[in-house]
């Protein structure tokens, strides 16, 4: 809102006034708001015929001052009562007034009661309750800073609201809902900074970073800084000695250094003492400490029972744990039998990433062994424990089965018989021949030279087939570098003739389902039947005789309702 003209001869007649009292006095300062020519996007707007809400502004001023008056815009459907308040950032209430005699819509203003004093680079917050749910907003109007003459928005979660009456927390979108104050910057003395807020950046830690504050008296009189106050950890203040005298216009210089002790984000303040109408003027201050951090994975490498002349490895991570570079420089390990293997140094690693390095054991003797591995880099010094025993060979091969009896196989058929070699020491074996011996004895199925780890297990196969009658005999030997090399495995068989009884009758002239064949080992009987199912021809075979016994044979017919015939003329047959 703009004030009316002063008449040019009153402002003569103040001056005349001014100079005859010979006191010392400021032109009058002008009002300030936070928002101009910004208009809402959206008018009108409800969350629900039953929802209130309380809406705000989080503001600071660069300067100190008064806030004078309260003011919103206001939607042409919104009626109701209407109470603005004034709050620190802390949800403190500070000041209150209610609206009266408003307008159907657009901006209304209503004046304290009292005018509120405000300090310089201080958040506060003003807000104003919806009357009957209606209210403006502009979406995400705060996602950038909004600056006015001594006012400015604050960056952050702005755009607040909550329950009518309360302190709002609360925000949607960085929407603007149009609360604002009208403010008076004081005209007295005034301390200012080129910097409402200092940022170091990244830092490395032992390190330090420094950054000048130019402090300058914008009022009319002499300003006297009492003290200089820095709060946060790895900040301080230097070249001002307090107390200290500026004059109207002076300046002087504050150098801030940043030295981070440990990692990570460190914010703070310094704070300027003075008679100013701003006694305390502030200066946010933020960096990062910047630091590598190793760490290993595991935390101690243990390769227990290893046999002597065999080198079993691990794997040994180190990973960068901080927010800096690491870089590694050196890497050494101690104890016999232990040595390491990586990737070429100096390794830099980025923050949380990592990088292998092989550990390897390798005992020549018996006994336990333990050392360290050790880590040089910019980071702290790295020790890794490694530990393991060595213990002596066992070189054992097994074979299952150990030995392969065929049984009675016909001349001119074969039979196959698997068997499977296992690692049953503690050290990997070689096979490198595989032997049989014997008539009609062959291997296969696997391929030679083969490696077995400790516990694996490998297989071949063993055929025999014999072309002529009689008993045989043979082994297949292993050849190893196992301690029980060869290993022999004895294998036997035999080449048996093969008989069998094939029977032929007429059939029947009546109509059969089949026929039953019974058999026994007297003339006349008795019989046992020694067809499980009825035989649909006129012919059957008996495969289960034995050599030197004479059997006897009579058939039978069944008929279709079941009907067994009586038994046919006997026959016989004696085997060789």
């Amino acid at each position: 809102m703009k004030s009316p003209q002063t008449p040019r001869a009153c402002l003569r007649l103040f001056a005349l006034i001014t100079i005859l009292l010979g006191s010392a006095s400021y032109a009058a300062a002008a009002t300030e708001t936070l928002f101009t020519t910004q208009t809402p996007q959206l008018t009108n707007v409800s969350d629900g015929s039953t929802t209130n809400r309380e809406l705000g502004t989080r503001f600071i001023s660069g300067v100190a001052g008064r806030i004078t008056a309260i003011r919103f815009w206001k939607a042409s459907r919104e009626t109701g009562s209407h109470v603005g308040h004034l709050w620190n950032a802390s949800g403190q209430l500070l000041a209150s007034v209610s609206f009266v005699n408003e307008t159907a819509s657009g901006w209304q203003q209503q004046s304290l009661a009292t005018p509120l004093a405000v300090n310089a680079n201080t958040v506060y917050v003003v807000t104003v309750n919806t009357g009957n749910t209606y209210y403006v907003t502009t979406h995400y109007a705060f996602a950038n800073k909004i600056l006015h003459l001594d006012l400015s928005s604050a960056v952050g979660s702005n755009g607040v609201f909550g329950p009518p009456g309360r302190f709002p927390i609360e925000s949607y979108e960085s929407s603007n809902y149009f609360r604002d104050v009208v403010f008076t910057p004081n005209t007295a003395p005034g301390l200012t900074s080129n910097s409402a807020n200092l940022n170091f950046g990244n830092v490395n830690v032992g390190s330090s970073a420094s950054q000048t504050i130019t402090l300058t008296n914008s009022g009319s009189g002499t300003i006297s800084i009492s003290k200089v106050a820095v709060t946060g950890s790895g900040f301080s203040a230097s070249a001002i000695t307090v107390p200290l005298s500026l004059a109207k216009g002076g300046q002087a210089s504050l150098k801030i250094t940043f030295t981070p002790t440990v990692m990570g984000t460190a914010t703070g303040s310094v704070t300027v003492t003075s008679n100013a109408s701003n006694p305390n003027l502030t200066v946010t201050l933020s960096g990062v400490g910047m630091m590598p951090k190793i760490s290993a994975v595991p935390a101690s490498v243990a390769f227990g029972n290893v046999p002597v002349g065999v080198s079993n490895t691990q794997t040994l991570t180190l990973k960068d744990s901080g927010n800096a570079s690491l870089i590694i420089s050196q890497t050494t390990i101690t104890g016999t039998g232990f040595s390491i293997s990586g990737p070429a140094l100096p390794a830099t690693v980025t923050p949380g990433n990592s990088v292998a390095l092989t550990v390897r054991f390798s005992p020549g003797a018996a006994g336990t062994r333990s050392g360290t591995v050790g880590i040089a880099s910019n980071a702290a010094p790295l020790s890794v424990l490694v530990t393991g025993t060595g213990i002596s060979q066992s070189l054992s091969l097994s074979a299952n089965p150990s030995a392969l009896a065929f049984g009675n196989i016909a001349p001119g058929s074969s039979s196959k018989q698997s068997v499977t070699l296992t690692n049953t020491g503690n050290s990997s074996i070689s096979l490198s021949k595989l032997t049989s011996t014997g008539s009609y004895f062959s291997v296969s199925g696997l391929v030679l030279p083969v490696t077995l780890a400790v516990g694996q297990s490998s297989g071949f196969s063993v055929t025999f087939a014999p072309t002529t009658t009689g008993t045989f005999s043979g082994s297949v030997a292993v050849t190893s570098t196992a301690a029980n090399s060869p290993l022999s495995l004895p294998l036997s068989g035999t080449g048996a003739a093969s008989h069998y009884v094939t029977l032929n009758w007429t059939p029947s002239v009546s109509s059969v389902s089949g026929y039953s064949v019974y058999r026994g080992t007297q003339k006349g009987g008795p019989y046992t039947k020694i067809t499980s199912s009825l035989v649909s021809g006129s012919t059957y075979n008996d495969a289960t005789v034995q050599s030197g016994s004479t059997y006897y044979y009579v058939v039978t017919a069944i008929s279709s309702s079941g009907v067994q015939s009586v038994f046919s003329t006997e026959t016989s047959a004696t085997i060789p």
